[in-house]
């Protein structure tokens, strides 16, 4: 089942404890599959993102997260599990470790909102803790 979405996205990073937040509003595309597994398709509006196109897969506990554009990005944040990721930006590409603590859904036909909770590391060490919540109408 395919369908037009009206997403409102909250975004929130911490590092060093200084927390910065944005909230976006676009319109989207969910795709959901008859296995309870779905995706979530937009454009970014924010800042250096703005022109980046988005797709979150979500399979049970795990998200995998694929932007394309100017931050080409290929993430897995999934449960108690750590995933290295690659992240490239105009600045160059870098190996980041993602660490969640929450991924939660209850989306239905559409309808809903999907939770993370995540930290991304560099080398080791904690660089930032984040926070995305997505509601989809």
């Amino acid at each position: 089942m395919k369908k037009d979405v009206l997403l409102t996205i909250k975004d929130s990073h911490t590092t060093d404890g200084n927390k910065e937040s944005y909230e976006m509003t676009t319109r989207g595309i969910w795709v959901g599959n008859f296995d309870g597994s779905y995706k979530i398709e937009y454009d970014e509006q924010y800042d250096e993102l703005k022109g980046c196109h988005t797709i979150l897969s979500v399979e049970g506990s795990c998200v995998s997260m694929v932007r394309t554009g100017s931050f080409n990005t290929e993430m897995t944040i999934e449960k108690g599990k750590r995933h290295n990721c690659q992240y490239q930006s105009p600045f160059g590409t870098m190996l980041i470790g993602i660490n969640a603590q929450k991924v939660a859904s209850d989306i239905i036909d559409g309808k809903g909102t999907l939770e993370l909770k995540y930290t991304i590391d560099f080398y080791g060490g904690v660089a930032s803790e984040n926070e995305l919540i997505i509601t989809l109408e």
